[in-house]
């Protein structure tokens, strides 16, 4: 099937009745989440993997798309009025965001990351299209060799979320990929760290470690320390015009910060923190006035929120292509996706195109009508109520069990989620990155299966591993990607240490 004819009925798929339904109730669901600070959009997916166990694959396609798309913004007004981040993303935005609201320009700041915003994934959406045809020519080439080299490239990036401690993420990583060895022995059919426990015979269900790590650990959170929104009454002024025109007066920062978001994307476990970051460091970089920056900069709110809107496109490249998540977010929907049968591969992006593009429009969609909701809300926003978010615990607690219990009616899958609640707890409170254990959990089965076909091959004479122009071309990439941060410093350093 062609691009364009698939492109079309993907995008009947979407918006057509009652189909559309899905991604609207999904977007407006996402905002809500990640609106509240401690709430966000992978709470709400994990709790949504459960509740969707039993659906047609086309409904999950268009509520997780919507999910996608839908988090990403709201949570950018609470870190613009608040000053506290709604998702992680929103950091970058805080920065010059929150000064704006304090000079009495929070529409203008909102505005403009809702303008550039909905820009930004649009770019990032259509770089993923135009670039779709050269993906599914690459990925006809790949075998067990490919997936095991992408593997190994998908671990090695745990060590970009390691955060301030190196021991503490590669220890995370390395427990994800012990958890990911429970059940069976793909290779000899022997049972490995099951305790005797039947229900492990099958390894470790995805649906309640994820809502134990981001819904129970979130709950526990909450329930630990009573926060509110802060503020009875919220005072917003300035113009949303100005807002709404900055991306077009800086329509080479839009696209420039679009293409970086979109790139960073494309590169598994970097997501959108690291966009958003990335971007707002090269604006502040090509500003003819850098002291401005961190002030309250309009320019300073554009370029974080196009690039971290503009990852969502690039990050479906991996995902969809390879199978390998780019972020937490994209963890979430691989799963949901490969428990409902769609295998990322050839096959998805051959004879299942048309599914393809239905997550795509839906995550445009999401987006567009996330940024358009943003804007109609500013003004009623001074009153909002003082909101304790301690009394949610409760009720996603509920929705956790539920979810734990409903997948596979066991109520060992329950323990599972509260067990993984407590560790997801302590992690956050001790700092401890929770990425490097999804990212190994989910890649450790990818992992493995494909050592053993690639070393069973490799042995008999069917393939020659170190022949293959793929893997070469896969692991002088990874190399590059870790070497390239300090080969683009060498020049200052060298300077700095020429003056010492």
């Amino acid at each position: 099937m062609g691009i364009a004819e698939a492109a079309w009925q993907g995008f009947l798929l979407v918006f057509s009745w009652p189909n559309i339904l899905y991604p609207t109730v999904a977007t407006l669901l996402a905002m809500v989440f990640a609106f509240l600070p401690g709430l966000s959009g992978i709470t709400l997916m994990a709790l949504a993997i459960s509740l969707t166990f039993h659906w047609e694959p086309l409904p999950v396609v268009l509520i997780f798309g919507a999910f996608t798309g839908g988090a990403t913004f709201m949570g950018s007004i609470t870190a613009i009025l608040f000053n506290i981040p709604g998702t992680a993303p929103s950091a970058a935005t805080m920065i010059d965001g929150h000064p704006m609201a304090l000079q009495g320009k929070a529409r203008t700041a909102i505005a403009c990351s809702a303008t550039a915003s909905a820009l930004g994934s649009t770019i990032g959406v259509f770089l993923f299209i135009a670039l779709l045809p050269l993906l599914r020519r690459f990925i006809m080439a790949f075998g067990p060799a490919e997936m095991l080299m992408l593997a190994i490239w998908g671990l090695a990036t745990i060590a970009a979320f390691t955060g301030r401690s190196l021991i503490k993420g590669l220890a995370a990583g390395a427990l994800g990929i012990l958890l990911a060895t429970i059940g069976f022995d793909p290779r000899t059919a022997e049972l490995r760290f099951t305790f005797g426990l039947p229900d492990l015979h099958d390894g470790l269900n995805v649906i309640p470690v994820f809502l134990g790590l981001f819904a129970v650990a979130e709950a526990l959170r909450l329930a630990a320390g009573a926060r509110s929104l802060g503020g009875a009454r919220l005072d917003l002024r300035g113009g949303m015009k100005e807002g709404i025109l900055a991306p077009f007066r800086h329509f080479g920062l839009l696209v420039r910060s679009s293409i970086t978001g979109a790139v960073v994307g494309m590169i598994p476990a970097a997501g959108g923190t690291v966009a958003g970051f990335l971007a707002y460091g090269q604006a502040a970089q090509s500003a003819g006035d850098k002291s401005k920056f961190g002030k309250g900069d309009i320019r300073g709110v554009l370029a974080p929120e196009a690039a971290h809107d503009a990852k969502d496109g690039g990050s479906l490249a991996p995902t969809l292509v390879l199978g390998i998540p780019g972020n937490e977010g994209t963890a979430l929907l691989l799963a949901a996706l490969t428990l409902h049968g769609i295998v990322p591969g050839p096959e998805l992006l051959n004879a299942r195109l048309p599914l393809v593009f239905a997550l795509v429009w839906s995550l445009f969609y999401s987006n567009w009508l996330t940024s358009l909701l943003g804007l109609a809300i500013t003004r009623p926003l001074h009153r909002l109520p003082a909101v304790r978010l301690d009394l949610l615990a409760p009720f996603i607690l509920v929705f956790a069990v539920l979810g734990a219990y409903a997948a596979r009616q066991r109520f060992s899958d329950v323990l599972i989620a509260f067990a993984f609640g407590l560790l997801g707890y302590f992690f956050k409170r001790f700092g401890w990155p929770t990425v490097p254990l999804v990212t190994a959990l989910v890649l450790g089965p990818i992992f493995e299966i494909n050592l053993h076909l690639t070393r069973g091959l490799h042995h008999s004479g069917r393939i020659d591993f170190f022949a293959r122009p793929l893997v070469w071309i896969l692991a002088v990439l990874m190399i590059l990607m870790f070497a390239w941060p300090r080969l683009r410093s060498a020049p200052t350093r060298i300077r700095q240490a020429v003056q010492r």
